[in-house]
C-alpha cells in the first residue's frame, strides 16, 4: 500500500472518555471557548471550536451506535494518549494562558521550543494533558 505523503492534513475530531460529562462540558465551554453542538445528558456531548469537533463520551453509556459497538467489541475504553494540542491564534496565546490562571487553573508555561513554537499546558478534569500552542 502506498499512501501519498501529506494525505492526512489535520485532526478534525477528537473523542475523549470522561467520568463526569457535565463537569467536562463546563471545563471546555467555560475555559476554552467551545460551544455545545449536541448534548445527550449523561451520555455524550459534541463541542465545537472553529472547524474542530471535540466529542465527550461517558464510557458506561456513550449513546452512539459507533461508540456502543466499539465498547461491545473491546469491552472497555482502550489506548493511551499522552496529550492533545489545541492551536490558538498566536496573538491570543499569552492572554489565554493568563486568563486560565486567573480562573484558578494550574497552567504551566509558556514553554518556548527550539522550533519557535510556544505552548502552555494544563489538565482537564479527567487529567487529559492539554497543550495550547501557537502552531
Amino acid at each position: 500500500m502506498n499512501i501519498p505523503v501529506g494525505t492526512v492534513r489535520s485532526i478534525s475530531e477528537l473523542a475523549l472518555w470522561v467520568s463526569d460529562l457535565d463537569r467536562a462540558v463546563a471545563f471546555y465551554t467555560q475555559n476554552l471557548g467551545f460551544t455545545v453542538e449536541e448534548h445527550d445528558p449523561g451520555r455524550n456531548a459534541f463541542l465545537k471550536s472553529g472547524d474542530f469537533l471535540l466529542v465527550l463520551f461517558v464510557p458506561e453509556s456513550p449513546g452512539t451506535k459507533l461508540a456502543d459497538e466499539y465498547l461491545a467489541r473491546v469491552g472497555s475504553p482502550r489506548g493511551s494518549v499522552y496529550h492533545v494540542a489545541f492551536r490558538l491564534e498566536p496573538d491570543q496565546l499569552d492572554a489565554t494562558g493568563t486568563a486560565l490562571r486567573e480562573h484558578g487553573l494550574d497552567v504551566s508555561g509558556p514553554v518556548n521550543f527550539g522550533t519557535g513554537r510556544r505552548s502552555y499546558f494544563l489538565e482537564d478534569p479527567d487529567q487529559h494533558y492539554i497543550e495550547l500552542t501557537d502552531r
